[in-house]
C-alpha cells in the first residue's frame, strides 16, 4: 500500500446538486440520524465530496486528515464553511460503518517521518458514488473561500484586519477565479488526467484551478505571488501541451526577471547595459554550456533568496544534484562561481545572500497582478507560473504587449527580454509570405496537435460543456 500517494483533505469542496444532496441525506439517515442534521450533514458532504474527487484522480489516492481537535478553527477567515472538529467524529463513524479505510498517523520527533492520518474510499462507498451518478463537474470550490493569505515566519496562516488594498486584491482575484471556472484547461494527449512526476501524482482537474495570493513573514511587503492551479506543479514539458478552451497555447517568460528587478531597484535597466544573458558565465568544470548556465542560474536565484552562503550552497546541491550527478558541489568551488557572478553583476553584488528575494516576489506579484487584471477585464483566460504566462496561441501578441507594459509600469524596465515556448498565431501569420516553408511546417504542427486528442480528453471536454 502506497501511503505517500496522498494529499490533504480539501475542506472547500461543495455542491448543491439534488442527486448529491440526496446521497448525503441517505448516508445521514443510515448512519448519523441521531446527531444535529445541519452540522453533521455539512461535514459529511465536505469529506465525501473530496473522497470522491480523490478517487477520480487515482483509484488509490488517499486524503490526509488531522485527527486532533486543535487543528480546526471554525472562526478563521480561512475556513469559510466553518468546518470544525466534528470532522474527526464523522471520519471515525465512516470508518466504523465500512465506508472508508483509515490508517492512523504518527509523530516522529525528528520531523522527517511524521505522517497524519490517511483515509480513502472502500468499495462500499465507491458503489454509492456510482449509484448516485456523482460527477466531478458538479463539485466546486466554495465561492467565499479566502484568496488573500497572510502567513507568519513559520508559514502558518494568520488572521488579519482587511485594508483597502486587501479588499481590492480579493475583488480582483474573485473575478479571475470566476473566469477560470468557466474555462476548460486540459492536456489533450492525456487519456487519464494524471501526471506521474517524481513519484507524485498530479491530477489534471477542473477542481484544481483556484488561485490565491500568499504574503509572508506577517507583512504585506513580503511575497504576494499567485499560487494554485495544477499547471504550476507539472513539468515544463507538459506545460507546452496545455490547451485552453480546446486551443493550443504559448508560454511567454520574462528572461532573468529577478536580477533585472534588482538592477531596477538601483535605478538601472539591465537590458540597456548590453551585457547579454545574465546567466552566461563560463564554468570550466561543467560538461556543457547548457549545464553551466543551469548551474549559474540556479545559484544566482538561490543566492538572491538565501540569507547566507552555506544555506545557498546546500539549497543548490539539493536542487541540482540529480540533474548534474557528475558535479561534486564542493562549497569552495561554488564560492568561486558565486564570486564570478558578483564580478559580472557588480552593481547588485551586495544583494546576494541577503534575503532580498522575498521583496522581489512582492514586485513580481504586482507585475503578475497587472497582467492578470488586464486579461480578466477583457475576458481572456491566462495561466501564471510566477514570471511566465500561458495563453491561447491566438492571444500571443496581446500577451507580449501587456507583459512589456506591466514591467514598465511597475519597475520602469523598458523593452524586457521575453522568451517564448510554442508558436503564436500572430507570430505564425507574420511568416506567411516571408518564409513559406516555415509557415507550412507550423500549419502541419497545429494539424497534428488537433489529431492527438485522446478519448479521455474528449469526454472531459463534453462533461465541462454540460457543466457550463
Amino acid at each position: 500500500m502506497n501511503y505517500n500517494l496522498s494529499r490533504p483533505l480539501d475542506v472547500h469542496r461543495w455542491s448543491e446538486y439534488p442527486e448529491i444532496n440526496t446521497s448525503i441525506n441517505l448516508i445521514y439517515e443510515n448512519y448519523f440520524k441521531w446527531q444535529n442534521p445541519y452540522l453533521v450533514k455539512k461535514h459529511i458532504k465536505v469529506v465525501l465530496l473530496d473522497l470522491y474527487v480523490a478517487w477520480t484522480e487515482h483509484q488509490d489516492m488517499k486524503l490526509g486528515v488531522h485527527m486532533y481537535r486543535n487543528a480546526y478553527k471554525t472562526k478563521s477567515r480561512y475556513n469559510e464553511l466553518h468546518i470544525s472538529q466534528k470532522t474527526i467524529d464523522v471520519v471515525k463513524r465512516l470508518k466504523e460503518v465500512g465506508l472508508i479505510n483509515l490508517t492512523n498517523g504518527f509523530y516522529d520527533p525528528t520531523g522527517f517521518q511524521s505522517r497524519i492520518t490517511r483515509i480513502w474510499s472502500t468499495k462500499k462507498l465507491i458503489n454509492q458514488f456510482k449509484i448516485t451518478k456523482m460527477k466531478k463537474h458538479k463539485i466546486i470550490n466554495n465561492s467565499n473561500r479566502e484568496t488573500i493569505i497572510l502567513r507568519n515566519e513559520y508559514k502558518k496562516n494568520i488572521e488579519y484586519i482587511d485594508n483597502e488594498n486587501s479588499i481590492k486584491m480579493r475583488a480582483s482575484l474573485k473575478e479571475y477565479n470566476h473566469l477560470l471556472s468557466k474555462t476548460f484547461i486540459d492536456i489533450p494527449e492525456l487519456d487519464k488526467p494524471l501526471i506521474n512526476y517524481k513519484e507524485k501524482y498530479i491530477p489534471i482537474s477542473s477542481n484544481d484551478c483556484f488561485i490565491t495570493r500568499i504574503f509572508n513573514n506577517s507583512r504585506w511587503s513580503n511575497g504576494g505571488r499567485f499560487y494554485g492551479g495544477w499547471w504550476q506543479r507539472i513539468p515544463s514539458f507538459y506545460r507546452s501541451k496545455i490547451y485552453i478552451n480546446d486551443e493550443p497555447t504559448i508560454e511567454d517568460d520574462y528572461k532573468s526577471l529577478h536580477p533585472i528587478l534588482l538592477y531596477a531597484k538601483k535605478g538601472l535597466d539591465y537590458n540597456k547595459l548590453n551585457r547579454g544573458d545574465a546567466y552566461d558565465i563560463n564554468i570550466p568544470q561543467m560538461n556543457s554550456k547548457d549545464d553551466s548556465r543551469k548551474l549559474v542560474k540556479s545559484l544566482m536565484l538561490i543566492a538572491i533568496n538565501a540569507k547566507d552562503e552555506p544555506s545557498t550552497f546546500r539549497a543548490l546541491k539539493n536542487e541540482l544534484q540529480d540533474q548534474l550527478p557528475y558535479y561534486s558541489f564542493n562549497f569552495k568551488e561554488l564560492r568561486s562561481i558565486l564570486n564570478k557572478i558578483k564580478e559580472k553583476h557588480i552593481e547588485i553584488a551586495d544583494d546576494f545572500c541577503s534575503g532580498k528575494g522575498i521583496l522581489l516576489m512582492n514586485i513580481d506579484g504586482q507585475i503578475t497582478e497587472y497582467i492578470i487584471n488586464k486579461f480578466t477585464q477583457n475576458n481572456i483566460p491566462i495561466l501564471c507560473i510566477h514570471d511566465s504566462f500561458i495563453v491561447s496561441y491566438k492571444h500571443d501578441n496581446y500577451l507580449r504587449k501587456i507583459m512589456t507594459e506591466a514591467i514598465f509600469n511597475i519597475s520602469q524596465v523598458d523593452l524586457p527580454s521575453i522568451d517564448r515556448n510554442g508558436i503564436g498565431l500572430t507570430q505564425l501569420n507574420s511568416t506567411k509570405y516571408l518564409d513559406r516553408d516555415y509557415y507550412l511546417e507550423n500549419i502541419k504542427y497545429f494539424s497534428k496537435q488537433n489529431q492527438n486528442k485522446s478519448n479521455g480528453y474528449m469526454y472531459r471536454k463534453q462533461l465541462f460543456k454540460q457543466y457550463l
